[in-house]
């Protein structure tokens, strides 16, 4: 028995990631097209650049297509072993569909303990590399790494922990400079800070004055600033939940709830990085009953033309109800859960008619 479970194992994992690796090629050249349209003249961002990026990305694109490459794959492996007689001479041998779908699964939840890892150390660190490589190349006065993002506006040098959006930033800190002392002149660091109009109020403030003589410290609770930020380039270093780990989305989370600021985008985002790596178990309990039951005699085309199918079903009832729950109120949890929820339903209803 443990070797068909690991021919079984080794057929579907062999198809599902080649498939994995086909569908992300394919998703990271229509990237490549797209990005050419940022190819700038009198830039270092030309066509080797935009590649790069593409590649820096690659990481995400893998990440998403993974649980449509999964259904895709083991639709063509458990196909060809059907085709081949191979499904019904494992069947004569005592292995039967059930335990053909539990081996099929398990492989499944190790996969998708992969992806989740992929989601939450490589992704984040990936995008933030990919998106500094692209500024620096378009010669924007911006740097982002995992320390935060650096920027630079007129005689000030200004570091910030984390930018959630043109108006929200946390962790800021000013260096001014002056050229007569011939280095900083003042620091100004902030927890917290908000544009209000044309102007940013930062909280719990300390400003220190370096001099010659010594340093001068003033601390303050609120202290509204004009023209700090430039919003323009801030822009481009704006957080979005997709670029989060969990761990980091949680955090937000919590900072949001003690402002009782709204965190449902943000909670939206965090059960997807679980329901994402999951709904890989969905597209195989998905994929067995096509193969035995309806599909038994489908060619290699028809089986990827169903996947395809399935999965752009898929993917449109998460983003349709993801983004019908943010309108209406839904639990981000539900939101975020009800796809899975309802595939697996009717997985499991084609899954108990096969004989």
């Amino acid at each position: 028995m443990k070797l068909l479970v690991s021919y079984l194992w080794k057929n579907l994992l062999l198809s599902i990631l080649m498939t994995w690796l086909s569908l992300s090629l394919l998703f990271a050249l229509f990237d490549f097209l797209a990005e050419l349209g940022d190819t700038k003249v009198g830039t270092r961002y030309g066509v080797l650049q935009a590649l790069l990026y593409v590649v820096y990305s690659l990481p995400r694109t893998l990440y998403e297509n993974f649980p449509y490459a999964a259904l895709i794959g083991s639709l063509m492996g458990l196909g060809n072993l059907a085709a081949n007689s191979e499904i019904t001479a494992m069947r004569a041998a005592g292995f039967s569909i059930r335990q053909i779908v539990l081996t099929t699964l398990k492989l499944g939840l190790v996969l998708s303990l992969l992806a989740f890892a992929l989601g939450e150390w490589v992704v984040p660190r990936a995008e933030a590399y990919a998106e500094n490589f692209k500024i620096r190349s378009l010669q924007q006065e911006l740097s982002i790494s995992e320390e935060g993002v650096w920027l630079k506006n007129g005689k000030q040098l200004i570091h910030i922990d984390k930018v959630w959006s043109e108006a929200k930033v946390d962790g800021l800190a000013i260096y001014e400079v002056d050229e007569q002392v011939g280095g900083i002149s003042r620091i100004l660091k902030a927890a917290h800070a908000e544009r209000q109009g044309e102007s940013w109020q930062l909280q719990q403030v300390v400003d220190q004055y370096l001099s010659k003589s010594g340093v001068e410290l003033a601390r303050h609770e609120q202290l509204l600033l004009k023209d700090i930020l430039p919003s323009k380039i801030l822009s481009l270093a704006t957080v979005t939940p997709e670029q989060l780990a969990a761990r980091e989305l949680a955090e937000f989370i919590q900072h949001q709830r003690d402002n009782a600021l709204n965190t449902d985008r943000f909670e939206l985002e965090y059960w997807k990085h679980f329901t994402t790596p999951l709904s890989t178990l969905v597209m195989l309990v998905l994929a067995a009953p096509l193969v035995f039951g309806f599909q038994r005699n489908a060619g290699a085309g028809q089986r990827i033309f169903i996947g395809i199918l399935i999965g752009i079903s898929y993917l449109l009832l998460d983003r349709i109800i993801g983004r019908t729950g943010l309108v209406y109120g839904l639990p981000p949890l539900l939101s975020a859960i009800l796809p899975m929820l309802l595939f697996s339903a009717l997985g499991l209803l084609m899954l108990g008619r096969v004989r």
